[in-house]
């Protein structure tokens, strides 16, 4: 709990001086609107989604991972258990990079999904934001957050994941996520179609009719370019836009 406590102090203050220092921020309050908004979404959803996901994965584990003895009981309860299948067999730090190559391609077909008519309805509370910045990355949908989560995180169990190099990936594409959404003007220059940059995301949020649809990638734009939904013009800036009625359901 302590070392939890300890990186959220340091993301947040982080991420603080990092807009305050070479964004926006310079000329803005740190109590823009919607500040509260952001921050009882982003405790809610940590007190919600984690130990909700944590019961879907049990119950995964134990109804079919557990009697198939894929998941051997033993190592479970003696705190052992450290994967399976060619996968669990690598060393951790091999594991964590293909963990987190893997959840980016899942996030961004997860990312799309969710901008369907279905659950748009969902996903709209995260568009809903009308001043960008690290903090209302965490503003999101309850059921966004666990959908996400448990799609995110099933296919590292069932491909025989090491559960540490599988639960570092996870936040460490979250930090990139956050970054995205961060107020700087930051586009990577010469690497910016291959790594995500808060430019690059911030024309997921725009209001430009060109980019509906566009960027879905956390981390890697490769996703976007393979996919048919890369945007990043050089001519000009995005302007965000507040957008929840995209599809007339929310």
């Amino acid at each position: 709990m302590a070392g939890y406590l300890f990186t959220v102090a340091f993301l947040v203050t982080l991420f603080w001086m990092i807009e305050h220092l070479f964004g926006n921020k310079q000329e803005r309050p740190w109590w823009r609107p919607q500040v509260w908004t952001d921050v009882f979404s982003g405790v809610a959803n940590a007190l919600l989604s984690n130990p909700l996901n944590f019961v879907i994965i049990s119950i995964l584990g134990f109804l079919v991972l557990v009697p198939t003895g894929i998941i051997p009981l033993a190592e479970l309860k003696a705190g052992q258990y450290r994967g399976f299948g060619p996968i669990g067999q690598l060393p951790r730090w091999p594991q964590f990079a293909l963990a987190f190559l893997l959840g980016d391609f899942l996030l961004y077909w997860i990312h799309r999904w969710f901008h369907g008519k279905r659950l748009w309805r969902f996903h709209a509370v995260h568009h809903s934001s009308e001043q960008l910045d690290w903090l209302s990355g965490v503003r999101a949908h309850p059921v966004n957050d666990v959908v996400a989560n448990a799609l995110l995180v099933f296919p590292f169990i069932l491909l025989g994941f090491d559960p540490v190099a599988a639960a570092i990936a996870g936040p460490a594409l979250g930090v990139f996520a956050l970054l995205g959404h961060a107020d700087v003007d930051w586009d990577w220059g010469p690497f910016r179609h291959v790594i995500a940059s808060p430019v690059y995301h911030r024309w997921h949020h725009s209001k430009d009719p060109a980019a509906i649809d566009k960027n879905f990638a956390s981390f890697l734009p490769l996703w976007d370019i393979l996919f048919g939904t890369h945007y990043l013009p050089k001519d000009r800036r995005p302007r965000i836009s507040a957008s929840m009625n995209r599809w007339n359901t929310a």
